[in-house]
């Protein structure tokens, strides 16, 4: 039974108030005690998937709905998988850093939740710590913030005191094997004067003759100084400072290289040579390093399909790199991304599709023989791009702007016994939200990709729901009664000022619980969008149980590495 209206305005005022707030008081924000850190040999065989709550990655800590939560974790488990990664949003969990500091109780509420979610349903948890993306309507552009956290030296505190308090959080949560950071949320684009000291400070790590500070460096001038110091930077003023606060702190390395130009013939650029982010490799002695994996590493990236085989031995080949570059240190590959169609990305290398299962039966052996301790899947389910905050009322109307027929706003939402919210129309109530163009890439009409509304709900009485992305307004029909899903095509059409969305309830009641508005589906081969089988399923979990079997298959012997296996 739904709780009544007084109750209802009591939690939702105390859900208000444990949203963002400042820091403790000055004695309850000293730095914590080292975490007693679980040994090295706790990453090791660990099979890991990202989990982002059938949401997308960018939104998916105020995405996920806590009643999916076990049987997720519970597949995940049946899958073969023994850890999940979860992605700790700066921006979701401290969205204002400067003045310092206010943190978004929420977001540690739903963390703790998720935590004990996983040692309840027998996983283990890895951390990506600082994830770039966020769209707490609080935490402004996200490549402003990284900025700023690569230049500022006061946002790199804020950044510090944030890694504290979730230190402090995951204290009590022995299940927290390993965390990380990552290149892709410190991504140094360019430097301003605010960074001066810290060059300086570079500048005088180098062998004699140290030389003269002068102008700051750029990727295009300087590559090999630019690039120099963000390896220096990320591990001295980011990693370090963090490392006696988190289990088996790692770093996610760049492996791709950056282009150094000099000047051709003609008077145009052309590239000299290929750097390797080698700094960001010197981790501490018994700390395991993180690495990503693609077909297009190593590849032309012209449009090909490789096959298994040429697939294997460039992986191999980055394995070596890496090891031999980290001074022989146990490798864990974060992102196994044997598919990928991530758009703008078309001309990346691909594994030929008939033979991706191949490449997993054997890529078991790489790995091992590579020096892999344990790896993880990115898209262990597909998931739709949904530039929505909020999108499935786990925040309240966060985001959201409600105009009812009648009644308050607030008076519409209903908390259910998971802990959930769904959202009760009647009819004339209309439901928006406008997305700002910092959410990154949104869904426009005429592209090559097909745009859809969905919204799921659950049906008191059979009704139309009215939708409009900016263009022509398409509707929804649900019918009889009970919990439905219905989707249509849409025609998007942002502007300056981003993308305008709503909905209108023209007749029926419903209860929403889920809005989704997407272009692009991520595609992983386990498990649709719907949460169907995919066809990489079961070589997926072929390759979980092979790798963590002990001993190893005996196909990854010396004497029949070289001999041709069929799956």
């Amino acid at each position: 039974m739904p709780p009544s209206s007084r109750t209802l305005a009591v939690l939702l005022a105390l859900f208000v108030v444990a949203g963002c707030r400042p820091p403790p008081a000055p004695e309850s924000t000293a730095p914590a005690a080292a975490v007693p850190s679980p040994p090295a040999s706790a990453v090791e065989g660990r099979v890991a998937a990202h989990w982002f709550g059938r949401q997308w990655p960018k939104n998916f800590l105020s995405g996920f709905r806590r009643e999916h939560v076990d049987e997720d974790f519970r597949r995940l488990a049946d899958d073969g998988f023994d850890t999940v990664v979860l992605l700790v949003s700066w921006g979701d969990f401290q969205p204002v850093p400067t003045p310092c500091c206010r943190y978004d109780e929420r977001a540690f509420e739903r963390l703790r939740f998720l935590l004990d979610r996983a040692q309840a349903n027998g996983l283990k948890v890895m951390l990506r710590l600082g994830y770039a993306w966020s769209f707490h309507p609080e935490a402004g552009d996200s490549g402003e913030r990284q900025q700023l956290l690569m230049n500022d030296p006061g946002h790199r505190d804020a950044y510090r005191q944030f890694l504290t308090r979730v230190s402090d959080e995951i204290a009590g949560h022995p299940g927290v094997v390993m965390a990380f950071m990552s290149w892709e949320d410190q991504w140094l684009r360019r430097l301003d004067e605010s960074v001066r000291a810290d060059y300086a400070e570079y500048l005088a790590t180098l062998a004699p003759p140290a030389p003269a500070a002068g102008a700051l460096p750029d990727p295009m001038s300087d590559a090999a100084r630019f690039h120099g110091f963000w390896d220096w930077l990320v591990i001295e003023k980011l990693y370090a400072p963090a490392r006696g606060q988190f289990p088996n702190l790692s770093y996610e390395v760049r492996v791709d290289r950056e282009p150094r130009y000099e000047t051709g013939p003609d008077g145009k650029p052309v590239v000299a040579e290929w750097l390797a982010h080698d700094g960001m490799f010197r981790l501490p002695e018994g700390h395991p390093v993180t690495v990503y994996w693609a077909p297009f590493w190593g590849a032309l990236n012209q449009g090909e399909q490789l096959p298994a085989e040429k697939s294997l031995s460039l992986l191999a080949v980055m394995l070596a790199e890496a090891q031999a570059k980290s001074g022989g240190r146990r490798l864990f590959i974060d992102q196994f991304n044997f598919v990928d169609n991530t758009p703008g990305h078309g001309h990346n290398a691909v594994l030929r599709p008939h033979e991706t299962a191949a490449f997993l039966h054997r890529a078991v052996c790489v790995m091992q023989a590579g020096g892999v301790a344990g790896y993880g899947l990115w898209t262990a389910r597909d998931y739709a791009e949904n530039p929505l905050h909020n999108p499935a009322f786990g925040y309240g109307l966060d985001a959201w702007t409600l105009e009812r027929a009648a009644g308050r706003p607030e008076d519409a939402l209903e908390i259910l016994a998971s802990g959930d919210f769904q959202l009760r129309l009647a009819p004339g109530d209309r439901l928006s939200q406008q997305v700002p163009p910092r959410h990154g890439r949104l869904p426009v009409a005429g592209d090559a990709l097909p745009d859809r509304v969905c919204v799921e709900a659950d049906v008191r009485a059979p009704g139309r729901l009215a939708a409009r992305a900016g263009g022509a307004t398409v509707t929804l029909d649900f019918e009889g009664a009970g919990r439905q899903n219905r989707c249509a095509d849409i025609t998007p059409a942002p502007d300056a000022q981003g993308l305008a969305f709503s909905l209108q309830l023209q007749r029926g009641e419903l209860s929403l619980r889920s809005v989704q508005l997407f272009d692009h589906v991520q595609y992983g081969g386990l498990y649709d969008l719907d949460g169907r089988p995919g066809p990489l399923l079961d070589p997926v979990r072929r390759m979980n149980h092979d790798f963590r079997s002990t001993p190893a298959p005996a196909r990854c012997s010396t004497s029949s590495q070289d001999q041709p296996v069929q799956p």
